[in-house]
């Protein structure tokens, strides 16, 4: 398969110089040239499928020309070896748990598969390759976990001072070897964009940088796997009318955004893409047309997506043609969600159903809810455990939350981070010191 620029200005690469290169030479990111288009007949019975099952499909349509059955299925395997459990949560709403691999977050499966893709790619390479990552997080601690150990392989992960949880910190910084944790002293906006200009700067190239945020294709495309999941999860428990199901996700680089988006034009069946966002409420301005978002984003009680302008936004007018109308019909953006209405949900939830949501899933949930919607099936993405935002639920709830094994056994590594002013030549002169 070849991959395009959103920006359109450079000639289409094969799949080797779009996850290694990460971003296009016209700044653009990589999409498909073309989509492939699963067969209606294949959802008849995608109900009778594992999660396993349905992964290598969607990695077959998009990376079969170019890997090797055995080794993609071996990809697979690795990539999405936990489950995905989906909950009822009153009369029509479900809760996709996506949120069950190493380091408690959705973003487990496709850093495991971008990963391993990598290795597959740089096989016979004589060179390193360096791994760039900016994280407020949840994707930092999924790619250092994911590349952890891989052989010619270092990783920088980039986060701002102070923003982390003490959970999400030991996470990556526990780890060592070739994890390489640095804290820039500013946002994650300040982390986004050293990674781009320094995978952008051609005085790098002899570094062999690449991204590891759901800006590398590799990362992004697996993620189309949790719609088909979820329709798979309705057709089992024969839902009435599970062919026009909303999906409600919490919405900040808005990756799951644009693979909901991208699985609904490869045949999924599915209704309407919710994409929910807190008090910055960035997308719903995109959407209307308006090119104004937050400079700088404000702090809420679900921090993983606090984003001023969402770097997936790109790939969704790519994949609509630059039509906001048309995107408008397949996805919604609701009010941002506020962060009283983020505890009241949490806490309600607890109560009405015995159910704990983390506070990402509680906006989508909370967004969903707002909508009035009836007479469909609805399907809220939780994309990461209570106890990553552990302070934050302890605060909402007044309960203890339980620390899962994942979280507990990098406590007690203490290590420090190197700290670096949010400049290029700082970023250079760490790279410089690891290679």
């Amino acid at each position: 398969m070849r991959y395009v620029s959103t920006n359109s200005t450079t000639a289409p690469v094969d799949l080797k110089e779009a996850v290694n290169r990460c971003v296009a030479a016209d700044g653009g990111m990589f999409m498909p040239a073309e989509l492939p288009l699963i067969p209606k007949a294949y959802f008849n019975n995608i109900g009778e499928m594992t999660l396993r099952e349905i992964a290598f499909v969607v990695a077959n349509s998009f990376f079969g020309q170019d890997i090797d059955s055995a080794t993609l299925k071996s990809i697979v395997d690795e990539s999405f070896a936990f489950d995905a459990p989906m909950h009822l949560i009153g009369d029509d709403t479900y809760v996709l748990e996506l949120f069950h691999g190493p380091t408690l977050t959705f973003k487990d499966y496709g850093a495991r598969f971008m990963a391993r893709l990598m290795r597959a790619i740089d096989a016979n390479a004589s060179y390193r390759r360096n791994v760039l990552v900016a994280t407020t997080g949840n994707t930092g601690a999924a790619a250092a976990n994911g590349l952890f150990k891989l052989d010619g392989i270092s990783v920088t992960v980039l986060y701002p001072k102070g923003q982390l949880t003490r959970a999400q910190t030991a996470q990556m910084t526990a780890l060592g070897e070739n994890i390489h944790p640095i804290e820039i002293a500013g946002t994650v906006e300040d982390c986004k964009r050293l990674v781009q200009s320094a995978i952008a700067d051609p005085a790098l190239n002899d570094y062999h940088l690449t991204g590891a945020n759901s800006i590398n294709i590799a990362r992004l495309l697996p993620q189309i796997t949790f719609s088909l999941y979820a329709y798979a999860h309705l057709k089992a428990l024969d839902v009435h009318g599970a062919e026009n199901a909303c999906y409600a996700m919490p919405a900040g680089n808005i990756s799951n955004v644009v693979a909901a988006a991208m699985a609904k034009r490869i045949g999924c069946p599915m209704g309407t893409i919710i994409a929910a966002t807190a008090s910055n409420n960035q997308l719903a301005p995109l959407l209307a047309g308006e090119q104004r978002y937050r400079t700088t984003p404000v702090s809420t009680l679900a921090p993983s997506i606090d984003m001023s302008c969402p770097s997936g936004w790109p790939r969704l007018l790519h994949l609509y043609n630059g039509d906001l109308a048309a995107i408008r019909r397949d996805i919604s953006a609701p009010d941002g969600i506020s962060d009283q209405v983020i505890a009241d949900t949490i806490n309600g939830l607890r109560s009405l159903h015995g159910y704990t949501i983390d506070p990402h899933g509680a906006v989508a949930y909370a967004a969903m809810q707002g909508m009035g919607l009836t007479g469909v099936p609805k399907v809220v993405f939780a994309t990461g455990h209570p106890a990553k935002q552990l302070d934050i639920m302890t605060r909402i709830t007044g309960a203890a939350i339980e620390m899962p094994h994942q979280l507990t056994r990098f406590m007690s590594v203490k290590r420090n981070p190197t700290i670096i002013p949010p400049t290029l030549p700082a970023l250079k002169r760490h790279l410089h010191s690891i290679n």
